[in-house]
C-alpha cells in the first residue's frame, strides 16, 4: 500500500497549463500567479509557518496592483489557471492524511490549491467589477448642465 499521496491528473493538467501559457503572459500576470502561489504555499505547505492576515492582505494588494495591467486575453488565461487550480483541489480529498512532503499531507495540498484558485478568482472578479465602474463613469456627463433633470 502506498503511504505517499500520488500526483493527480488534475494537478498535472494545472502544471501543464502554466507551462504552456507562461511565456504568453506579461509581468503583471506573472505577479498575480506568483503572489497567489507564494501566499498559498506559505499558508498551507510550510509546517513551521502561519500566514498572518496582514501578510495575506499584502499579497492581495500586490496582486490587485498588478491586475490593473492585465489585458482581456490575460484575464481569460488567468481564469483558466483559476479553474485548473480549483480542479486540482477537487481532485484531492481534503481529509487525506497521506504525506506529500515533510509534515505536509493531502489536506495541506488540497487547501493550497483552494487558496490559490480563490485568490485568482477574487482578483478577476474585483477587476471585472472595477472595469464596469470605469465604463459607467466614462458614460456619465461631465457637466451637470447636461443632466436630463
Amino acid at each position: 500500500m502506498t503511504t505517499e499521496l500520488q500526483t493527480t491528473p488534475e494537478e498535472e493538467a494545472y502544471q501543464r497549463l502554466l507551462d504552456e501559457i507562461w511565456e504568453m503572459l506579461s509581468e503583471p500576470a506573472h505577479t498575480v500567479i506568483g503572489e497567489a502561489q507564494s501566499a498559498a504555499y506559505a499558508a498551507n505547505m510550510v509546517h513551521s509557518n502561519c500566514l498572518q492576515p496582514e501578510e495575506y492582505e499584502e499579497a492581495m494588494e500586490k496582486i490587485h496592483l498588478a491586475a490593473a495591467g492585465l489585458s482581456d486575453r490575460e484575464c481569460k488565461l488567468l481564469a483558466k489557471v483559476w479553474r485548473a487550480a480549483l480542479a486540482a483541489a477537487a481532485s484531492i480529498d481534503p481529509s487525506d492524511e497521506r504525506l506529500v512532503g515533510h509534515k505536509v499531507d493531502g489536506r495541506n495540498l488540497h487547501w493550497y490549491y483552494r487558496m490559490l484558485s480563490g485568490m485568482i478568482e477574487r482578483t478577476l472578479e474585483e477587476k471585472r467589477f472595477a472595469d464596469r465602474w470605469d465604463e459607467i463613469a466614462e458614460r456619465e456627463p461631465e457637466d451637470s448642465s447636461d443632466l436630463p433633470f
